[in-house]
């Protein structure tokens, strides 16, 4: 494979278009849009081209790839946040001082709840993820949900209703399409 089909392999992962990929990787100043979807098309097809773009993804892929067992971590630990953790309470007779701990010493279960620190004029502002919009992602990531029924008219319209269940065995016995 040549260096150019190399380059237009990974213009054509980083773009996911084929003729922007193939201007690109080769010279094209003077083709017109319908050469270069062409010259883009034939050399995609191409079984080397192909295999190294689907190598490439493949790589990518699992580079990048987050286990639904890391989501419903990082989501727990969203849920199970706590403001407290991350404020560094110095107590005495006279006063009480709150002020924001060194975050880089936290651990990781509550560095993962936290969205944003910034500087104000009063000291630092400390911002964790939403606790319910967490808890709603993992209830809907492990089946919490209950099934949910909606009424949809058609064209005709003829009131008909849809029934929207999160899995196969929540439909009752008799139910399905098998």
């Amino acid at each position: 494979m040549s260096i150019k089909q190399e380059k237009f392999c990974n213009y054509y992962l980083e773009s996911g278009n084929a003729s922007e990929a193939y201007r690109r990787a080769f010279s094209c100043g003077k083709m017109a849009e319908q050469t270069i979807w062409a010259k883009a098309s034939i050399l995609l097809a191409k079984d080397k081209v192909r295999a190294r773009v689907e190598q490439l993804r493949s790589e990518l892929q699992r580079r990048s790839d987050i286990t639904k067992d890391e989501a419903v971590g990082i989501l727990a630990d969203i849920a199970r946040a706590n403001i407290v953790d991350v404020l560094d309470i110095k107590r005495s007779a006279d006063y009480t001082t709150i002020l924001v701990g060194d975050i880089s010493k936290l651990p990781l279960n509550v560095q993962r709840s936290i969205l944003s620190v910034k500087s104000s004029d009063k000291g630092y502002e400390v911002k964790l993820y939403n606790k319910i919009e967490a808890i709603d992602k993992l209830s809907k990531m492990l089946g919490w949900d209950a099934p949910v029924k909606q009424e949809v008219t058609n064209k005709g319209e003829e009131a008909y209703t849809i029934r929207v269940v999160a899995r196969k065995e929540d439909l009752p016995s008799g139910d399905t399409d098998d």
